[in-house]
């Protein structure tokens, strides 16, 4: 590719704005449409960009699949991360706040949601193995707060993955089923609830860590 500079950008910035623009349509087609309807022709006319512009960044569809499957998952991290906010906070308020900000996202903008929990299923071996170990991830800053109270150095590690599963597992459920009722009942029942589950469950491990 030419290193020059068009219209004052250069070549660095043309290729970081035509990847911008190619994230951007995917989450747009494969968060409306659909993955699996999607062609690479629909993706360069949805991002404005030639169909050689496209493979400059991707190899396939999948491979743009997982990139934006990535980012839109960091971006839910980012805002519960951001919501939770002082950790010295009793559990249940610490999930509270996660969870609203969590499903807000969510609620705010849907083609998160499809994506995320649906349009990765059944993909191939390698996105259902970047599904699981993001969904893991999940479960960890779920239940991360337990790092921070009394009695947590005391859970073994494997009772610590099998919590991430449980709360994941838990949450995703209730993610898909509440995204699939339209977004009902209203958000702020769904977090109170979902927060009440992961506090109880946390408070039980530590009262009784497993294998004690």
């Amino acid at each position: 590719m030419s290193g020059r500079t068009y219209g004052g950008e250069s070549a660095t910035a043309r290729l970081a704005r035509r990847r911008r623009q190619l994230l951007d349509a995917g989450l747009e087609l494969f968060g409306t449409a659909g993955y699996r309807v999607t062609t690479v022709r629909q993706l360069c006319r949805e991002a404005r960009v030639s169909d050689r512009y496209f493979y400059e960044q991707f190899d396939s569809t999948e491979d743009l699949l997982l990139a934006v499957y990535e980012e839109s998952t960091a971006r839910l991290e980012q805002a519960a991360l951001a919501a939770i906010g002082d950790r010295g906070d009793p559990v249940l308020a610490l999930a509270h706040r996660g969870l609203d900000a969590f499903l807000g996202a969510l609620e705010s903008d849907p083609r998160l949601a499809r994506l995320v929990w649906f349009e990765v299923l059944g993909i191939s071996p390698r996105v259902e193995a970047t599904y699981l170990s993001r969904m893991q991830a999940f479960g960890h800053l779920m239940v991360g707060v337990l790092a921070e109270q009394e009695g947590a150095d005391d859970v073994p590690d494997v009772a610590r993955e099998l919590m991430a599963s449980t709360a994941v597992g838990a949450v995703s459920h209730t993610v898909m089923t509440w995204v699939s009722a339209d977004f009902s009942p209203a958000r702020e029942i769904v977090a109170d609830t979902l927060a009440r589950f992961l506090a109880g469950a946390s408070a039980a491990l530590l009262e009784s860590p497993p294998g004690t």
